[in-house]
This record gives C-alpha cells, structure tokens and sequence, in this order.
C-alpha cells in the first residue's frame, strides 16, 4: 500500500518535533552527557514523592520517588516503555493482528499511547481528511467525530444500519458511484470509514463478523483505510467478543482506537492506537506537536497496576466491568418492556452503555423532552444529535444505563411513560376542543 495516497495536505506534512530527536538521545544514551540540550524542569523540585492508592478490591499500589519523577518531567511521546510494552502485548495477545512483526515496516504494526479515544479519532479524522473529503461513516453516528470532520470541511456519508452493523446492499450501492477504470471519479472516492463496531454510541449495534468480512473486502475493493473506535470491545454482554478489523488486517488499512475509559476511569485521558508503523508515525508527530505525549502520571499509575496485574488480570478486570454493565443492560431492558411496551420500539444493545429508543408518538424527542420531561427530573439525550441528517425532527432518544443507582434506570423509564401518556391525553383533548371550536 501506498500510504501516501491516504494523506491529507495536513497530513502529508507532519514531521517529528525536532527537539523530540534531542530529547530521544539524551533519554536513551548508553554513556553519562553532560545534558545541556533539553528544557526539562529539574527533578530536584519534584514537590511529589511517593504516592499510596487504596484499591476496590483491599489491595494497595504506591508509586516511588523515581515513578513521580517519572510522571513529573516530559517522557516519549509515543508512551512510557512498560505501559507501551504491555499495550503492544495486550494488542497482540487479544487481536492477533495479522501484520505483527510484518517485513514491510510501512505496514508493520505500530502501537502508541495517546490521550483517549476523542484524541485518537480526531487525530485519525486530520490525518486523511480534507476539506471537501467524503468519509463514510454510519448514519447513527458519534456526534465528537462529526463535529471532528465539519471543522476540516469534509462531508459524512451515511450508511443505514441494521441490528448486525451496515445494510451492506446500501454501503455496496453507495461505493458503486465509484469505478476505478475513472482515475478522476476514483480519486474522490471516501478514503477512510469510521465506525463504532461494538455497541455504537448512541444506537447500540454491534457489526456481526461477517459483515466484518465483507466491509473488509469493500475497503480492499475501494481502497480505504477502516478507522475502528472500539471504546466498548470489552463489554460485549452477549457471548464472546467479536474478532475485531485488526485481527483480519491483513494489508494493514485498520486503525484501531482503544480507550481506558470506560474500563478503568474516564478522567485519567489515556488510550492507545494500533495500526500500520507508516500512518501511527504520523499520529505520533502530530501528538508531538499537539500535547507533547499523554498525562505521565496516569501512564506511571497504570503501567504499575498492569505489572501488578498482567495480562490475565487485565481481562479478568475486564470481565468485572462487562459483568458489572451486563446486569444494568439487562435492568433497562426490563424496564422497557413494563412501561413503555405500546409507547416505543427499542433494540437491546449486545454492547456498549445505551439503548436506543424510538418514541412511537412524539414527533420531535428533543421538544419534548426539554419541555415535558425534564421538568418530571429525568434527563434524557434526543436522538437527532446524532443523525445525519437534522433537517427534520425525530423521534429517537438514547438512553444511557451506566450511572446512577440500579433502582433509578426503571423509576426514570416509568416516569418517561407516564410522561408520554399525560402528553398524549392533552393533546388528544386540545384536538378535541380545537375541533368542537371549529364545528
């Protein structure tokens, strides 16, 4: 592949910091220097030196003088070398991916910590996208990434979904515009897909391994680069979790974003990226420029809980948290089903933290939960932010189920519908009495 030909003008420009180099040799010299290059804060006044955290599980974990120096000073942009040693074997021993160690060191996996999935996609969106760009994207889709695209200037192209990931008759008859013997058509086909393959955010879809196959041979087909934000892999709540598009990767077109946040805390803003050396380097000059590398303290926090853990007590944490959303997965569910069957249409999603849910009486959600149910105290998210297109009002909302207590996820659904049916008994009569008026 030619990676090249996937970059934007922004992109096709980023090049290393060149103070990163300097920074590198005297990081990594294997005799003393006389260190006069670097403008590092000095060490000495490090105010933080040690540090005990007090775990769920009774455990505890401190933190050196020499962790807090760590976490005090600039570091690699691409991460601390235990966390990233870790993240690299966690991404091969979960993914599998087929480029591991590949010969060609343009497509050759490339693992590097970054602040966060929104970082990583973002970052993704800026390195292949320009203004006047096509991305294809799912047309319920992560209003961040959206937002992420309209500031460069390119254009989403919606794909319609189905319970098990994209209606492929509509992605296929979509990329037909697009014939490769038209070298001037074909040069503005879609570069990059993006897409949430488990437990989309807000409508919950997870795409079943055989479209994942056949989307994977689209991109082949049409020659784009897939970008994978997979935040809820590991909340997959109904059987095994799905090969992901790095296990199947064998040209080395996926990007993979993995987040931290909702397995071990939001607030720490640490992720990781896997993908081809050729377009991770890139990401990595422009986190270098950008935010110079993700928060060391978290790096230093993590690295030690993982060595603490491993690689099997990582998943076993995992499966906790899976377990943990599972049982509130299946509560709303639930609740669903008791008070709002005849009122809405919902699926229940196999991953992820929401619910997305069709109000079969309301025409505008976002009207109406402003106005009618905010005022009962349940806050709710109107579907529309997410849609394509918000020309017209609709009738969706997301719910979320992953805060709050257990009890709270039913009380707010029952509210939901006795709100709904007190709405529709008003503007049943106002009908009524507009319609006495006129007779």
């Amino acid at each position: 592949m030619n990676y090249g030909d996937y970059l934007s003008e922004s992109g096709s420009k980023r090049r290393p910091s060149p103070l990163r180099r300097f920074s590198r040799i005297g990081r990594e010299s294997t005799r003393p220097l006389i260190n006069m290059s670097p403008g590092l804060p000095n060490n000495d006044l490090c105010h933080f030196i040690g540090a005990k955290f007090h775990l769920r599980d009774g455990s505890t974990l401190e933190l050196s003088e020499e962790d807090c120096k760590v976490a005090y000073n600039y570091g690699n942009a691409d991460g601390i070398k235990p966390l990233l040693a870790f993240l690299s074997d966690l991404t091969v021993n979960v993914h599998q991916p087929p480029t591991y160690k590949d010969n060609d060191t343009e497509k050759q996996l490339r693992v590097m910590v970054n602040p966060g999935g929104c970082h990583g996609i973002s970052s993704v969106a800026g390195l292949i996208l320009s203004p006047g760009s096509l991305c294809l994207v799912q047309e319920r889709s992560y209003p961040t990434f959206i937002e992420a695209i309209r500031c460069i200037g390119a254009t989403p192209l919606g794909i319609k979904m189905e319970e098990d990931g994209p209606n492929m008759s509509h992605f296929k008859e979509l990329l037909s515009a697009w014939d490769p013997n038209d070298e001037d058509k074909w040069a503005t086909r879609p570069k990059l897909f993006y897409l949430v393959p488990n437990g989309n955010n807000p409508s919950g879809e997870t795409v079943s391994l055989e479209k994942k196959r056949e989307i994977y041979a689209l991109a082949q087909k049409y020659d784009f680069i897939i970008l994978e934000d997979d935040a809820y892999y590991f909340m997959h709540y109904d059987g095994p979790s799905i090969p992901s598009f790095l296990s199947m990767d064998v040209d080395g077109r996926v990007i993979r974003c993995d987040s931290f946040a909702k397995i071990l805390g939001a607030g720490y803003r640490l992720g990781w990226i896997s993908g081809p050396n050729a377009l991770v380097t890139r990401l990595l000059y422009h986190l270098q420029v950008d935010c110079q590398h993700s928060s060391l303290l978290s790096q230093v926090l993590f690295s030690r809980q993982f060595q603490q853990w491993g690689i099997d007590g990582f998943l076993r944490h995992t499966d906790t948290t899976r377990e943990f959303y599972k049982q509130r997965r299946d509560i709303i569910a639930k609740a669903a089903e008791d008070h709002l069957t005849g009122l809405a249409t919902w699926s229940v999603p196999r991953a992820g933290l929401f619910m997305w849910m069709k109000l079969l009486t309301i025409r505008d959600a976002e009207e109406f939960l402003l106005d009618q149910v905010l005022k009962n105290d349940v806050l709710l998210t109107p579907g529309i932010i997410f849609l394509m297109d918000q020309s017209q009002p609709s009738s969706y909302i997301r719910v979320a189920f992953s805060v709050g207590p257990e009890e709270n996820l039913a009380k707010g659904l029952k509210i939901l519908a006795e709100t709904i049916r007190e709405f529709n008994k008003t503007s049943k009569d106002e009908t009524t009495i507009e319609g006495n008026q006129k007779g």
